[in-house]
């Protein structure tokens, strides 16, 4: 009777699996309402603090949803939670290394410049924005600059890249969030000096 229930187990959860693959939107929330609060805890665990546990959780749900055709029935679905879990906590610290460089290099440059009281210094838009630029991943830079500074379209960056109208917006929303974020620590370290 044990063995028979645990092969209808996996049936059910074969099952489960392939209806996610097809879209049913209905089958990922019972599986997100059953998994959640464990990924919840264990970014809790990582990252000691409950606004970004709830935040790397949500963005973990949202790949799963978004690669949901690469999941494979030859792996449970904990596995492959999990390892995706993984990735995106590393793509987290990937984030904050390239924020602490910046500000690092930031905190350089002002140390380098005279006082911001001294009427002879003035921020240097043009040089901080470069710095946020160079944090760009390559492809995220590449697109942002062909767009933003050059002005070129979607379908243009689209055929001169090779990728496809949707990757060149979601490139560029990505690198607009990152300039923002970035630019904002900038700002803020600024009006910290005055």
């Amino acid at each position: 009777m044990g063995y028979l229930r645990q092969v209808i187990i996996r049936l059910i959860k074969l099952e489960n699996l392939y209806a996610i693959q097809q879209g049913d939107h209905a089958a990922f929330m019972k599986l997100y309402a059953s998994w959640d609060a464990r990924v919840y805890y264990y970014f809790l665990k990582k990252t000691g603090l409950t606004d970004s546990a709830q935040e790397l959780t949500q963005v973990t749900f949202i790949k799963i949803w978004q690669y949901r055709s690469s999941l494979s029935p030859d792996y449970s679905f904990e596995v492959q939670l999990f390892n995706r879990a993984r990735l995106v906590w590393i793509d987290h610290l990937r984030k904050l290394a390239n924020e602490r460089k910046l500000y690092r290099s930031f905190k350089d440059h002002s140390e380098r410049q005279p006082s911001a009281k001294d009427e002879a210094s003035e921020f240097d838009l043009h040089h901080h924005l470069k710095i946020a630029l160079e944090s760009l991943p390559p492809m995220r830079k590449k697109v942002f600059e062909l767009h933003r500074l050059q002005g070129y379209s979607y379908r243009e960056i689209a055929t001169h890249l090779s990728i496809s109208v949707k990757t060149v917006d979601s490139h560029l929303a990505k690198a607009i969030r990152q300039l923002k974020n970035l630019l904002t620590i900038l700002l803020f370290l600024l009006m910290k000096s005055f």
